[in-house]
């Protein structure tokens, strides 16, 4: 899997100080996934190396390579930002 990043996502890489290894492990292996109906992109969650953080990934597929959009930190409110985009129907669970 290649993983190309916008430079939005590069800028949120060194902002919140997250390795590109992490993204690619939530993106292969991720505790949820979603598919955004606004963006028509996909959002991997899954946990960080960093104890109790969570990391959102939204990235788009093409036939050669994976495009990551922008990368999420969050230690707080997981759960609540799932409900929230899942009830308002912008987030369909795949």
């Amino acid at each position: 899997m290649r993983l190309v990043f916008t430079e939005h996502a590069r800028l949120r890489l060194i902002e919140r100080k997250i390795d590109i290894r992490e993204v690619e492990k939530v993106i292969l292996k991720p505790e949820w996934k979603f598919y955004d109906l606004k963006n028509r992109c996909n959002v991997a969650i899954g946990k960080r190396k960093k104890e109790g953080h969570y990391l959102i990934v939204v990235y788009g597929i093409s036939k050669e390579f994976v495009e990551v959009i922008t990368v999420i930190d969050t230690s707080k409110r997981l759960e609540k930002i799932i409900k929230t985009k899942v009830k308002s129907r912008r987030w369909v669970k795949l």
